[in-house]
């Protein structure tokens, strides 16, 4: 079959919690903030464009996981659309993730029957809306050409298509010793980098924008879990993985196996298809308006600065919000001769050890967020 029609498969990462339930976004207090951080770069985007009242204005969430954390930003973004064309102009919501992905919650939030923030779904709130989702991945093209008006991913497009090597030395890129093993990481991750903004050339309407909200490596070298604080995320994540090599209850090639898929981008590496008017992004019509870092603050932190409390219920609250995007990495660097029962008791074993450790000292432990804020256009 051609290759823009061929399967495809999850992407490196599988949801964790039960399909249905909202667990993703109830747990990830910090994305809603790294969203709303975003608010003026998608006001930007919107008020550049010359939206046809007569077609409909069609809006894409790449990457959208349960939808919870994605929502008070889209209802903005249909309240000011609204505002402005009234309730004639159809406004079509269009989300896009793995086959895997949990859509059933994305659809129970949408009909107001999972609980939100605030309680609002733009779905049931204004009329002449519409909503579709696309189990097909963002390494494809998901939408038909010229299909988006304005596009959107948050938190998504770090993850890579393919392992490019196991890291010997530590589970993720940023903490990587060995050159030749992170080199790897950076050719695969400019070529996915590459392949993923042509297929959204393919998709974005003549004129349209999109903003893609992605983690990074910032100027100071702060990223994911390493921002100002005593510990850093994946430094402990490697410390307790390999400390479950050392008292046996995984091997030492378990631990190799055991790598994040995905990639931080700084800033250059974000701008480097853009610079060349020749390069294949920008002959197919992609300019890139603006880039900017930022860094929020882990909300599960700075309540416990503000509130204190005791601290083992503080940690069982912490540490769902580094298991939603990283239970399916150690479990699937456990070996295929363990069942699934006991790679379940061995990850649950690891995560029960890093509570421990958030319990011990809560003000040492974090996950703040750093990420790039990008602006895309395509040619009119």
């Amino acid at each position: 079959m051609p290759a823009e029609q061929e399967s495809t498969t999850p992407h490196s990462h599988i949801p964790y919690g039960a399909e249905g339930s909202g667990f993703y976004s109830d747990n990830t207090l910090g994305c809603y903030n790294v969203i709303q951080a975003a608010m003026p770069v998608m006001m930007d985007a919107l008020n550049a464009m010359n939206i046809d009242t007569g077609k409909t204005f069609t809006i894409a969430d790449y990457g959208t996981a349960d939808g919870g954390t994605s929502m008070p930003m889209l209802y903005q973004v249909i309240k000011t659309l609204r505002a402005k064309y009234g309730d004639a102009l159809p406004i079509h919501v269009a989300y896009e993730d793995q086959p895997v992905n949990d859509f059933k919650s994305l659809f129970l939030r949408l009909q107001g029957l999972l609980p939100m923030p605030e309680n609002n779904s733009y779905f049931k709130d204004f009329a002449n809306t519409y909503v579709t989702a696309c189990g097909t991945s963002f390494y494809s093209q998901s939408f038909p050409p010229n299909f988006v008006d304005l596009g959107f991913s948050a938190t998504a497009m770090h993850w890579l298509q393919k392992k490019p090597g196991n890291l010997t030395d530590t589970l993720h890129h940023t903490s990587a010793h060995n050159p030749q093993e992170k080199q790897l990481f950076v050719q695969q991750a400019a070529q996915d980098w590459e392949q993923n903004l042509l297929h959204r050339a393919k998709e974005l309407a003549p004129g349209g924008h999109m903003v893609i909200v992605n983690f990074c490596v910032d100027e100071q070298g702060r990223h994911l879990g390493n921002t100002d604080k005593k510990q850093s995320m994946f430094e402990r994540m490697t410390s307790l993985w390999r400390k479950l090599v050392e008292e046996g209850t995984i091997t030492q090639e378990e631990f190799v196996n055991t790598t994040f898929i995905n990639y931080y981008r700084s800033v250059e590496e974000v701008r480097a298809p853009f610079k060349d008017d020749a390069s294949p992004v920008r002959r197919a019509g992609l300019a890139l308006v603006s880039v900017e870092t930022k860094v929020v603050e882990c909300p599960y932190w700075a309540r416990w600065m503000r509130e204190g409390g005791d601290a083992k219920a503080h940690a069982k609250r912490f540490i769902p919000t580094t298991r939603t995007w990283s239970n399916s990495t150690f479990l699937s660097g456990l070996s295929d001769s363990r069942s699934a029962e006991e790679k379940a008791a061995i990850v649950d074993k690891f995560f029960g050890m890093y509570e421990a450790e958030v319990a011990a000292a809560p003000e040492d432990h974090a996950m703040g967020y750093v990420h790039t804020y990008i602006h895309i256009k395509k040619d009119n």
